[in-house]
């Protein structure tokens, strides 16, 4: 038996960035990833936002890419393509990992590579380790004083816990995730505004999700697309049978040679209700912290890190682990991006349930847009909202059924924000509150589907 103060699983961008912070406190910190050493990346979109690396001061000079002034988001003819501003970066995702990963190890922390977790160690109510089974077949246990799950979309820590009625151990539902798959690929040329990634919106294409189109340095690009896990699991769609479909055929892609490939889980959803428990805690995508609508997960992984970071280190010097202990970490996440993903989640549904010609005349009126629907559900009152979609309506002919559709969705994300500004202040109150946000989204769902 080996004892840290901080157990990580997973060595992705929370599980990293979070050994790195509390090994700069003087905790022992020990990572355990599943992946050998050299292979300490996932598989993404290897975008993130400027603001996300400066606010965390990261230096990425030396991995970025292909610097982006913005998104062109097309609808599913093609023939709209709204350009919506914010500065980001194409990172080359290996040199992302080791950077991470020389930041933890330069601080102290340990890293456990090949090593795969086997089980949570749960004493009473508390968690106190985790079983890992080591790459020369060992099985050890690793005592800790709190355990984080950077395990990733899975949460094969916290959804192995026993205490079946928290929340922390929900698993992640196939309606709340987006099954993706993409390529690495050289081509032939990259079309004008390469400093623009592409995201095409197409429930042809990709059903419940999009596909997008990202130029990283020279003439390669990263291209790929998610599939809404609902159809995954009730239709048998697969992303990469999508992709040989539609995708390859596509002029962009001429010429192509594969660089590097894959698939992956995406959460995109509200987070987890609550991020941890007695000696547990949460982080990136094992919390669900992606952003619903666009599915970056590099930010929100950072974000959290430093939070759950935080939090620990103050519970640590009050001697108090639990999860009241802890609870300050959801308070923290909730009033700097929970609340926000809350609203953007219940927006994901309402284009997870439009049509591609509802789609379409949604880009023309310039409302499917993260930054417009946010405007939207967040000014005035419900009257105020319905004059807005009735300017629409007039000015751009949108169908009843989206004006419908987005009333709806402006009403309920007005809704769930008011029910996340109510969060629970400590853990006895968690249970009501949960059950008021099952019930906000049953309501939203039933009303959707009429």
């Amino acid at each position: 038996m080996t004892k840290f103060d901080i157990v990580i699983v997973g060595g992705g961008t929370a599980g990293l960035y979070s050994a790195y912070l509390l090994s700069s406190l003087g905790f022992s910190t020990c990572v355990i990833e599943q992946k050998p050493i050299e292979k300490l990346y996932k598989v993404t979109g290897d975008a993130i936002g400027k603001h996300h690396v400066e606010q965390h001061n990261i230096d990425v000079s030396n991995i970025v890419e292909n610097y982006y002034r913005g998104a062109l988001v097309y609808s599913p003819l093609e023939n709209i393509a709204l350009r919506v501003p914010g500065e980001g970066y194409a990172l080359d995702i290996s040199g992302w990992g080791r950077k991470l990963l020389k930041m933890a190890t330069s601080r102290g922390a340990e890293i456990l590579d090949s090593t795969t977790f086997i089980k949570p160690i749960v004493e009473g109510d508390s968690v106190r380790g985790v079983v890992v089974k080591r790459k020369d077949g060992c099985v050890s246990e690793l005592k800790a004083s709190v355990v984080i799950d950077a395990s990733g979309a899975t949460g094969v820590v916290r959804t192995r816990l026993p205490w079946t009625n928290i929340p922390i151990t929900e698993p992640l539902r196939p309606e709340d995730a987006s099954y993706a798959y993409r390529e690495v690929v050289e081509v032939k040329d990259v079309p004008d505004n390469r400093d623009h990634i592409r995201i095409y919106l197409n429930q042809e294409v990709a059903p419940g999700g999009y596909w997008w189109y990202f130029p990283k340095k020279d003439n390669i690009v990263n291209v790929g697309l998610g599939i809404w896990g609902k159809h995954v699991k009730e239709r048998g769609l697969n992303p990469a049978d999508h992709y040989r479909k539609y995708i390859l055929k596509r002029r962009e892609l001429e010429g192509r040679r594969v660089i590097n490939a894959g698939g992956g889980i995406v959460p995109t959803r509200r987070p987890l209700d609550t991020l941890v428990w007695n000696n547990i805690v949460a982080v990136g995508d094992a919390a669900l912290t992606v952003n619903p609508i666009h599915g970056g997960g590099l930010g929100p992984a950072l974000l959290s890190a430093k939070l759950a970071s935080e939090t620990i280190a103050d519970a640590w010097e009050r001697g108090d682990l639990s999860a009241r202990g802890l609870w300050s970490y959801n308070l923290k996440y909730i009033e700097a991006y929970g609340k926000k993903q809350a609203k953007l989640d219940i927006f994901r549904l309402a284009l997870q349930h439009m049509s591609n010609d509802e789609i379409q005349k949604g880009l023309e009126a310039g409302i499917v847009t993260e930054n417009e629907v946010l405007i939207l559900s967040s000014e005035g009152k419900e009257l105020s909202v319905f004059d807005k979609v009735k300017k629409l309506l007039r000015l751009r002919k949108v169908p009843l059924s989206l004006a419908r559709k987005l009333i709806l969705a402006f009403t309920y994300m007005r809704r769930i924000e008011r029910l996340y500004e109510e969060y629970p202040e400590d853990p006895d109150k968690l249970e009501e509150w949960s059950r008021r946000v099952r019930k906000l989204y049953s309501d939203y769902l039933r009303a959707l589907a009429r």
